[in-house]
């Protein structure tokens, strides 16, 4: 899951590029003006950064969460594993 929402994020990213320079070669064959087309690019650029900055607090939510979780069952295994070879050292 977690490979599947970075994969995806960078796909967006990519096709936004592409995007851009679908917007510029555009520009270059004089359907829209220069100035037009910096508008469209900019909204393009907005719209990623804003998706950017969503993925990548849910990310850190995500990721916060895992290390909390996986902290403690670390914990939790070398506390158990502590307490077998006290156990074993006893006898």
């Amino acid at each position: 899951m977690k490979l599947d929402a970075y994969s995806e994020i960078f796909l967006w990213n990519k096709n936004v590029d592409t995007l851009i320079r679908v917007l510029q070669r555009m520009e270059m064959l004089g359907i829209q003006s220069k100035e037009e087309i910096k508008v469209h690019e900019l909204r393009l650029e907005e719209i990623r950064a804003a998706l950017n900055a969503d993925f990548s607090e849910a990310m850190f939510v995500r990721e916060r969460g895992d290390h909390s979780r996986l902290n403690e069952q670390r914990t939790a295994w070398e506390q158990k594993k502590t307490h077998r070879e006290e156990g074993s050292s006893l006898n």
